[in-house]
């Protein structure tokens, strides 16, 4: 609160410091001002906070996507090798396809040497979570996905529910009649 002897501020508060400008400019800037609507001292610093924005998005590093907890690393998934094994051997059962046996031990040795890295017992793989539609059951890999495409589909419904209200009512108010 104010004393009593205190002055009251008088006038609009000080934006700045004022300092009388000479412009040379050409006609066609002259008319884009003056088609702008603004003051000359608004159309100015109009001008002035657009190039500083824009100077500070060159400057900024490149916006980076929201972060999602779409997470992949790599971890021992319960598989162990011998389940590995036991699908080779129903496969080579099952297969029409004459493959010649170092071919088939080239391709299991390349299995192993990946999914089970330094002999490990279980494979070991990156894993990604998922994120399942609790509208359309679709899983996606992000949550900005899954609802990036809920988001038509729920408008879809939406537009075809308040169809079949107003065709509903249309119905109820003949059989009023």
């Amino acid at each position: 609160m104010q004393s009593q002897n205190e002055p009251r501020p008088v006038g609009r508060p000080a934006q700045g410091i004022t300092k009388k400008v000479s412009l040379t400019l050409s006609e066609e800037e002259w008319d884009e001002i003056e088609q702008s609507g603004m003051t000359y001292g608004a159309f100015v610093k109009d001008r002035m906070n657009k190039a500083r924005k824009a100077a500070a998005l060159e400057t900024s590093p490149a916006p980076q996507p929201p972060i999602t907890q779409f997470e992949r690393e790599r971890r021992s998934v319960d598989y162990p090798r011998q389940y590995a094994e036991e699908r080779w051997d129903i496969h080579q059962r099952l297969s029409d396809e004459e493959v010649p046996p170092d071919v088939i031990e080239a391709a299991k040795k390349s299995m192993y040497k990946v999914l089970y890295p330094n002999q490990a017992e279980n494979a070991v793989l990156e894993t990604r979570d998922q994120y399942i539609c609790p509208f359309t059951g679709k899983r996606f890999s992000t949550m900005d996905k899954l609802v990036g495409s809920a988001i038509p589909t729920l408008i879809q419904w939406a537009t075809a529910q308040i169809r079949r209200d107003a065709e509903r009512a249309v119905a109820r108010s003949k059989e009023n009649l």
